[in-house]
């Protein structure tokens, strides 16, 4: 099952887009092989507004912000994980709106044991539990504690609308970078299947990266067959070529890939390899994989 990917997309960037009823789009231009077009921040009801995900610390998005909420208050801004491409931006937006920040908390790893795509510095005003509510004047969001690509990531569920703000669990445009510590394969595995599970409630996904994301279940079904065809190439490559580190099992598993990748994949398949060791299928020895 081929993962029918979203790659054609005509958003300008740090001009608002309407994409669902009460909801805007303002693409930041911070393109990369990890953010592809940039990363999208979203703009949540009229008159008194939220602001999910403001993104980097990066002035032109911030004016941007502020030009396509030009006459209204915003009240809240709310972030989905504490990623450098997603919550740097709250401290600047909130410094000139007064806003409250919203997120599920700090970022949960210490640089100095893996965290250092985190950013460190944002604490959240006011914690966001799991199933917890946030409400403003004429919206209201579910939150949705959803690790694996991060482990205090949140998804929001919009009332009313069929829409979830996805943010980097699901993406439109590629698969989800999943890099232990903070990444864990069997939470995003669990996350997925939590939000499949939602079937008949989210019709609309509006994803971190990417164009929105209609029909997403068929999608998720893809991501989770992709996810266990990958683990089964783990074992196979295991098998064929005996013990071996994550990054020497990248060619093997992935085949020939553009250089600048190569580094993230090693750390999806340092994920799928502590998974299948908590399953006893894999055994480490230092920074070597075998099977068990």
């Amino acid at each position: 099952m081929n993962i029918p990917f979203l790659r054609q997309d005509e958003a300008e960037y740090g001009r608002a887009q309407n994409v669902a009823p009460g909801v805007r789009r303002v693409l930041c231009q911070n393109p990369g092989p990890f953010t592809w077009r940039g990363t999208n921040s979203y703009i949540v009801g009229e008159g008194r507004v939220a602001i999910i995900d403001p993104g980097p610390a990066d002035e032109a998005q911030l004016a941007a912000l502020l030009e396509a909420t030009a006459g209204e208050v915003v009240t809240h801004i709310i972030i989905s994980h504490t990623h450098r491409d997603h919550s740097p931006g709250a401290k600047a937006l909130q410094a000139l709106t007064g806003a409250q920040t919203y997120g599920f908390g700090p970022h949960m790893t210490p640089r100095e044991a893996g965290g250092e795509g985190g950013d460190h510095d944002f604490k959240p005003d006011v914690r966001v539990a799991d199933n917890e509510e946030i409400a403003g004047d004429g919206w209201r969001l579910t939150a949705l504690h959803t690790p694996g690509h991060c482990a205090n990531h949140l998804c929001f569920g919009m009332e009313g609308n069929g829409v979830l703000f996805s943010a980097d669990h699901v993406m439109s445009w590629s698969t989800t970078v999943v890099s232990p510590p903070d990444g864990n394969m069997r939470a995003y595995m669990n996350s997925l299947a939590r939000l499949r599970d939602r079937e008949g409630q989210d019709s609309l996904y509006l994803p971190g990266h990417g164009p929105p994301l209609a029909e997403p279940m068929p999608f998720l079904d893809a991501l989770a067959v992709h996810r266990r065809r990958r683990e089964a190439r783990v074992v196979a490559a295991l098998r064929e070529v005996g013990p071996s580190t994550a990054l020497a099992l990248v060619g093997p598993v992935y085949g020939p890939m553009d250089p600048k990748l190569v580094g993230a994949a090693s750390r999806s398949l340092l994920a799928n390899l502590e998974m299948l060791a908590e399953e006893g299928v894999v055994t480490r020895e230092g920074d070597a994989w075998a099977m068990a």
